[in-house]
């Protein structure tokens, strides 16, 4: 038996992010310590890898890891296509029974906070593709958002600045 000044260190990433086709962007949330235990399985879960989100589900067994790491790469692929990058859960709901999403959703995506992040009010919860924001500000916002939040500042609703170039949407005459 080794004593424990002879064990090798492994290096394990601190934020959950590691390298590979199968692997998520992880970010976790500003007070979350994650212990050794934690972040070793979910190594193990970065680097498992899994079917593609866009084959048939009906195949595959639910209780099996993979078709486990298969439903959050369908719900990050359906966040992915949306314009806010977010949906409701009555929205992600109606998804549920065409993609086999798993019966506990919210448990499944609470499971993965590193990738998700969840906001109630009241009987509504809305689902985020964290990696798609910085703070609470999109990153990429297609041109009809960018159109948007310039109407809005027009009629002194939003706090964006006008004057700002970049981005700007090209004039009509």
């Amino acid at each position: 038996m080794k004593a424990n000044g002879d064990r090798r260190k492994v290096k394990i990433s601190r934020d959950g992010n590691y390298l590979g086709p199968f692997a998520f962007k992880m970010n976790f949330p500003a007070g979350f310590r994650p212990n050794v235990g934690y972040l070793e399985q979910l190594e193990r879960w970065q680097k498992l890898e899994f079917p593609s989100p866009y084959l048939n589900a009906r195949r595959f067994d639910s209780a099996d890891p993979k078709a486990r790491k298969r439903s959050v790469a369908v719900i990050h692929e359906l966040l992915s296509l949306t314009m806010e990058k977010r949906m409701t859960s009555a929205q992600l709901e109606a998804f549920h029974a065409e993609c086999l999403l798993p019966s506990q959703l919210l448990l499944c995506l609470i499971k993965h906070q590193g990738i998700f992040y969840l906001t109630n009010k009241g009987e509504r919860s809305t689902v985020f593709l964290k990696d798609a924001y910085i703070g609470s500000n999109l990153i990429d916002k297609c041109p009809l958002l960018q159109f948007y939040d310039k109407f809005m500042a027009l009629c002194g609703r939003g706090n964006i600045d006008l004057s700002e170039n970049t981005n700007s949407l090209p004039t009509v005459i």
